[in-house]
């Protein structure tokens, strides 16, 4: 016998328009495009898996299709960003956004979520960032991934003051963590990069976070 569930379930999916839900699923599936090989994205950077950064930055990583649901939530991003614009322009302090922020040694090409005035650090890099409701109640500073994304910005940039900025997903409450300019983890970053650029064949294991794409090769 059919669970209570069970039952809602198909008493619900009986009802829908499957045409459309099929339609619009169908419409926003698309290729990932490989990224760019011989350069490292600071979102990349984040990830404590070597093997994963050596696959991108030699153009290893397999392309993907990306699913309908995870083009929805790209999307939920870009809007997030695009309402924060709106919010900083309102508050009359936006200087920049979308900033494209590149180096040459080692080759890094990111794009800078941000830059505001501020009453006490003048200019401020801001790196935002959606969180659900499970990650945001446990913040207490800003996720390891998301500090090497602004102190990457913040020594590219020159900028002495950056924020990592989170929104959580299910009330919108937010959070805000300073970061402040680091040469030091700039320099294990650096040094990080030059032996990925100088390894000679890809490393064997994936040590990234359970989520990270090498273990999907396997």
């Amino acid at each position: 016998m059919a669970s209570l569930s069970e039952l809602l379930e198909d008493s619900v999916d009986g009802i829908q328009d499957k045409w459309l839900l099929k339609h619009i699923d169908s419409s926003l599936k698309e290729a990932q495009r490989p990224a760019r090989q011989g350069v490292f994205y600071p979102s990349a950077l984040g990830s404590l898996c070597d093997r994963y950064l050596y696959n991108c930055y030699n153009g290893l990583v397999k392309e993907e299709e990306i699913s309908a649901v995870a083009r929805r939530i790209f999307d939920c991003g870009d809007y997030l960003g695009y309402r924060y614009e709106k919010y900083f322009e309102k508050m009359d302090v936006l200087l920049e956004t979308e900033s494209v922020i590149k180096a040459d040694d080692p080759p890094i090409s990111g794009r800078l979520d941000f830059l505001i005035s501020h009453p006490e650090h003048e200019k401020l890099l801001i790196e935002l960032k959606s969180i659900n409701q499970r990650g945001f109640n446990a913040l207490k500073e800003p996720k390891p991934e998301h500090t090497v994304q602004i102190q990457i910005y913040l020594n590219l940039t020159g900028y002495q003051h950056g924020v990592v900025l989170y929104e959580c997903k299910n009330d919108q409450k937010i959070k805000a963590f300073e970061v402040k300019k680091d040469p030091d983890h700039w320099k294990e970053i650096y040094d990080r990069c030059n032996r990925i650029m100088n390894m000679t064949s890809q490393p064997e294991k994936c040590t990234g976070y359970r989520y990270c794409a090498c273990k999907r090769e396997d």
